[in-house]
């Protein structure tokens, strides 16, 4: 599968979107059974127990998200993790920060999260299939990267203007000088860099995957505004095979149904907007955008004291849920966070907003309606979230604590400079071929002086490098696998193969070379500075959490992990 693969693995954006935590715990009273001889219990921390059935579900997920392998030492550390995680949620309860207005107020807004899971778990995404063909294409897409700029506009009609310029004519240079506020993408005309699945919004990679090189995208709405995007440049890595497909297949096939998941409430949020036709205030909803926009980063309507005390009982929005006057509005509003509200750009973002707080009542009370709060498996993901968030206030305090100097940012940087090297990077062009007789005809060719590029967009069977003469754009060393060293000792102009593998024949040209280069300490100092902070990290967590557990009953029982059958009770349930 030369033509098909590469790349780093798809990366969450997200970019920094969610935390997954290292416990699924069942709470339990005081017992006096004797819990090393039940087979039941792996640890007992105070009143609470870890329960094989709740370690083999969470460690199951582990293992998939993060393509861990079981085994003996993996599943201990894991348990560690589970422990101490619940000693920190023990001393946030004894500390009574479960009890803080901000503590109540996130136990609603998880419980009316995890009803709207629910409902989705039951409703929406059991219709959801997921076939091979849609693993073999995401597996296509993973192993592929794209080289991409892009032109934002906050509207759908300032987005409309962008494009009616940019193809007729002005540059993305022009433009992004006018469009960003980030100095780097407002000096660079809106370049990205390569992406690759799962580091931009799915609208923006969708669109950008269904590109050619240098083609334009009509305006593309994403989840903070609109983009116009060009793509210039296309890689696939020729060194992965089919083995490499199967090793995958599983992580692959769970990210497509998530992305799968998520099309489905989209298109569940767009059918419920039509069915209770959601009819707006225009004028109301004009004034109430401008004053938002104003003051979006402040306490919620503090701004629009006069447009409030005008309008408070004035209609906003009505629909066959309910009819919300600006006062109610107001006060359904405060689910929202700061963060949220600042993706509003536009009177039609703000419809959106607005429609979503009503379509999220509505499937809240469908939810209530079927008694979903009533399974064991909502009060334990209600039990499971809340625990997360006291838990990240409790490490979010040890954090803060931590104190970084610019000495030791500057001595890490000398005592290991050869780590802010860049890498150095060869541009390659390729020839894939499919039979024998055609690699010796390439071969002969090469040697005749017969040119790379020719034969590449002649007889390549990679199409889109073959468009490109072959070329597929820079890589690093540790890029190439097992290939790296052997590839790396190509000059400029000089070609190698073929490459032999599953009945593939792969011909390999340097065409460029990038020397590695030193980072200055300006450049990298917050990298280091993140470190350093992570490195002191462990240690203050483990220190506290070894003093909490001096004055705790913690009780493990690690020899009971051998026993564990994987394929029991979790997926029995």
């Amino acid at each position: 599968m030369f033509e098909n693969l590469n790349y780093k693995k798809a990366f969450l954006i997200s970019k920094g979107r969610f935390v997954f935590l290292l416990f699924f715990f069942i709470t339990v009273g005081h017992s006096q059974t004797n819990d090393k001889a039940n087979p039941e219990i792996l640890a007992v921390i105070g009143n609470k127990k870890i329960t094989v059935d709740a370690f083999i579900t969470s460690y199951k997920d582990k293992l998939l998200r993060n393509g861990l392998t079981d085994n003996g030492d993996t599943r201990l550390k894991y348990l560690q993790n589970l422990i101490d995680d619940e000693v920190l949620i023990t001393d946030a309860k004894n500390r009574r920060l479960d009890k803080t207005t901000d503590a109540l107020s996130e136990y609603q807004r998880i419980r009316a999260q995890e009803l709207l899971n629910a409902f989705s778990v039951k409703f929406i995404e059991s219709e959801v299939k997921v076939t091979e063909e849609d693993i073999k294409s995401m597996y296509l897409k993973m192993n592929t990267k794209l080289k991409v700029r892009h032109l934002y506009a906050p509207s759908k009609e300032e987005a409309d203007k962008l494009y009616s310029r940019v193809t007729n004519g002005e540059s993305f240079e022009e433009l992004a000088r006018e469009v960003f506020r980030d100095p780097e993408l407002r000096d660079n005309g809106g370049e990205l860099g390569y992406i690759t699945i799962d580091d931009m919004d799915p609208n923006f990679e969708n669109a950008a995957f269904n590109l050619k090189v240098g083609e334009i995208s009509k305006p593309v709405k994403t989840v903070t505004g609109y983009s116009i995007i060009q793509l210039e440049d296309i890689q696939q890595n020729p060194f992965v095979v089919e083995s490499e497909y199967l090793k995958a297949h599983d992580h692959i096939k769970a990210f497509v149904h998530k992305r799968a998941c998520e099309d489905a409430a989209k298109r569940y949020t767009k059918d419920e907007k039509n069915l209770l036709e959601i009819k707006f205030n225009e004028p109301l909803l004009k004034n109430l955008y401008k004053a938002f926009r104003w003051g979006a980063n402040q306490s919620l309507l503090e701004n629009t004291i006069a447009l409030y005390q005008k309008n408070r009982n004035s209609i906003v929005v009505k629909s066959k849920f309910a009819n919300w006057d600006l006062k109610t509005l107001s006060s359904e509003m405060q689910v929202t966070t700061n963060e949220q509200r600042e993706w509003i750009h536009s009177e039609t973002d703000l419809e959106d907003f607005i429609s979503g707080l009503i379509i999220r009542k509505n499937t809240i009370k469908k939810a209530l309606e079927a008694k979903l709060d009533n399974s064991a498996s909502f009060i334990s993901r209600v039990d499971f979230e809340f625990n997360s968030f006291l838990l990240k206030q409790v490490e979010q305090g040890l954090m803060g604590s931590i104190k970084i100097s610019p000495d030791s940012v500057k001595s890490y940087y000398e005592q290991n400079s050869a780590l802010f090297k860049k890498e150095p990077e060869m541009r390659l062009s390729s020839i894939l071929v499919d039979n024998i007789a055609l690699s010796d005809s390439v071969t002969r060719l090469l040697h005749d002086g017969i040119s790379f590029e020719l034969l590449a967009g002649q007889i390549s069977i990679q199409k889109v490098t073959a468009k490109n003469k072959g070329d597929m754009g820079f890589f690093k060393k540790s890029e190439l696998g097992n290939l790296g060293d052997q590839v790396f000792e190509l000059k400029p102009d000089q070609w190698m193969g073929p490459i032999s593998d599953e009945g593939k024949y792969l011909f390999l040209k340097c065409t460029e070379y990038k020397t590695s280069e030193q980072r200055s300490l300006s450049e990298v100092s917050k990298d280091i500075e993140k470190t350093l902070t992570t490195l002191s990290w462990y240690k203050t967590r483990a220190e506290y959490v070894n003093s909490l557990k001096m004055g705790m009953r913690v009780q493990v029982f690690p020899e009971k992990l051998n026993s564990l059958n994987l394929l029991t009770k979790a997926d029995n349930r």
